[in-house]
């Protein structure tokens, strides 16, 4: 049997031992934070585009991946961009750093690659925490919009500047067939997913028609109005396969989601802000609008915007 003092010995010891690896948490942990803490601004940058840069392939065979950089990253930005042979696919990858009066830094960050159609801003923090309060849709109309839609129609790019802090975003409209689900207008990012509809037989439709009230017809569901010339030119966008309508009646739905989109667009008084960087707070103020837009016809609209197409 084990006497009492035994047992005294053994619980002893298994104390001694606890703390001992209390005692090595407590150090090893912190050390661990200041390694990291110890990685340079330009290590940190190129960290950051990795997702693009190891895309790239040695297409000269001279051991180093081809592709092209801006490497200012010791004084807070890196470029990166190139394609690949599949597809002839290409991605870019923009980041650069705005320090805080702390001494820290905040990462912005631009991401796209072409043949997914995605497109991507981040952070190392939490965006709307660096952008401006409030900021939304109505930073960029002369009046407060209210939508009800449940999916995005602009995304948010940003110009990431490489001398200096103050910042142009831009709201870009989302190529036409892409519906990025969101209770927000503006998203920080989108890509190609499930939800995509291929929509180019519209813009053909808008580019060639005959009679310029056919876009109407077709909103308000006239179609025996429809011109027999412009009846043909649609019937053509009619079909069993991907890249047509089922009916008549499911190309005016999408073209109604897009005279939507159009009437959201005429409410903007400008696509452009400029940012300036607070450092006390570390976050973004707007400090400046860009140009006024232009308004353009709805036809114009349809014929001269960005569509989703099949890449590969």
């Amino acid at each position: 049997m084990i006497d009492t003092v035994t047992l005294a010995n053994i619980k002893d010891r298994k104390i001694q031992v606890l703390r001992n690896i209390i005692l090595t948490l407590v150090i090893l942990i912190p050390a661990i934070g200041f390694g990291q803490s110890q990685k340079t601004l330009s290590e940190i940058l190129w960290s950051r585009v990795n997702s693009c840069y190891s895309m790239f392939e040695d297409m000269d065979d001279d051991g180093i991946p081809d592709f092209n950089k801006i490497d200012d990253s010791k004084n807070g930005y890196l470029k990166i961009s190139g394609s690949w042979p599949t597809c002839g696919c290409s991605c870019s990858s923009e980041v650069g750093a705005f320090k805080n009066s702390s001494g820290s830094y905040i990462i912005l960050q631009s991401d796209e690659v072409e043949c997914c159609w995605e497109r991507r801003i981040s952070s190392n923090h939490d965006l709307i925490e660096i952008l401006p309060d409030g900021f939304g849709i109505n930073n960029f109309t002369s009046e407060p919009i209210k939508s009800d839609m449940d999916y995005s129609v602009f995304f948010l790019g940003i110009e990431i500047p490489r001398i200096g802090t103050d910042t142009k975003v831009k709201i870009e409209l989302i190529p036409f067939g892409l519906f990025p689900k969101g209770v927000n207008l503006i998203c920080f990012e989108y890509q190609q997913e499930n939800h995509h509809k291929y929509l180019y037989g519209i813009r053909d439709v808008a580019k060639e028609m005959s009679d310029i009230e056919t876009i109407n017809y077709l909103l308000n569901g006239s179609f025996d109005k429809i011109s027999p010339t412009d009846n043909l030119l649609i019937s053509k966008e009619i079909g069993t396969d991907d890249s047509r309508f089922k009916s008549m009646e499911e190309m005016r739905e999408y073209l109604i989601q897009l005279k939507n989109t159009y009437d959201l667009y005429c409410k903007l008084k400008t696509n452009e802000l400029i940012l300036g960087w607070n450092r006390n707070e570390s976050k973004f103020y707007i400090k400046d609008e860009g140009e006024k837009i232009q308004q353009i016809t709805f036809r114009d609209f349809l014929i001269n915007n960005r569509y989703w197409s099949w890449m590969c």
